[in-house]
């Protein structure tokens, strides 16, 4: 799963027409392994991979978060999906489909209602189809933006 959240970053930058540096990508490869090696032990992370031919071939997750009660949902209880990747090979087969429809079935099991994630332009209309929609009141900062 830590090779696919690096491949995913990398692929990030070519549609870019940018280049991930190696030792960027090794770095937010080992802090990914770290990410999900204290948050699923602790159960504030769940993830999910398909194989196919000897492999893992996709993967995903979420990752638990406490956000404020809305409108729409009194709880605050959130879910970030996170580290979604599927193997060029094996695209266009609802790979990822299948992954979101696990951690809806965790998230509903769980009393959480809200699943959030940040997607490339490439995702956007992946995760569209399977029902989720842009909103324009979302905002973010990076306070030290790292380089």
């Amino acid at each position: 799963m830590t090779e696919h959240y690096r491949l995913m970053f990398e692929e990030i930058c070519e549609q870019k027409g940018e280049y991930l540096d190696i030792a960027k990508a090794g770095e937010i490869e080992k802090a990914y392994a770290l990410k999900l090696k204290t948050e699923l032990k602790s159960g504030i992370c769940r993830a999910w991979v398909i194989e196919g031919d000897g492999k893992i071939i996709a993967s995903g997750g979420v990752t638990f978060v406490s956000f404020v009660p809305n409108l729409s949902d009194l709880s605050s209880k959130v879910a970030y999906l996170h580290g979604m990747y599927t193997e060029k090979s094996h695209r266009n087969r609802k790979c990822a489909q299948r992954i979101i429809d696990a951690a809806t079935q965790h998230c509903r099991a769980h009393g959480v209602n809200r699943m959030i994630l940040t997607t490339s332009a490439a995702g956007k209309p992946i995760y569209e189809k399977i029902g989720f929609r842009s909103t324009p009141e979302m905002m973010r900062l990076f306070i030290d933006k790292i380089t």
